[in-house]
């Protein structure tokens, strides 16, 4: 199952970076988002029209975006997501670039909750794997 779920989170994630609003549909219609710990409000965003609001809020802070998969490792499941995210920042026009981690968690082939970090180490830990 863990090669299929790499697969499913693999997907979403080109289909993200495409523009394709398909990518929504590999997330569970009662999916649970949650920001990076760093983040000011501690944002949970809920269902498919709350991944649709925090990925909006996100890129619209960017004139240009990448969002890069480094690695994508499975377990039974569970998906942990390395990724290199860079992006110009809108007001300042500033690169900023750094690595992102996410745990992914699935169920009956949709991805049910998904938890963000700004450190490798962190998605890890949160996951209970090692690296």
């Amino acid at each position: 199952m863990s090669t299929e779920n790499v697969e499913i989170v693999r997907r979403s994630v080109e289909a993200f970076n495409r523009g394709d609003e398909g990518w929504v549909g590999f997330f569970d219609a009662e999916v649970e988002f949650l920001t990076p710990p760093e983040f000011p409000d501690d944002s949970v965003y809920l269902g498919h029209d709350g991944i649709r609001r925090g990925a909006a809020l996100w890129i619209q802070s960017f004139t240009e975006y990448e969002w890069h998969i480094d690695r994508l490792i499975g377990a039974p499941d569970r998906v942990v997501g390395l990724y290199h995210h860079r992006g110009r920042i809108k007001d300042s026009g500033a690169w900023i670039e750094r690595p992102v981690g996410a745990v992914y968690f699935l169920h009956e082939g949709k991805i049910v909750r998904v938890l963000s970090y700004f450190s490798w180490a962190e998605a890890f830990e949160a996951a209970a794997l090692s690296e």
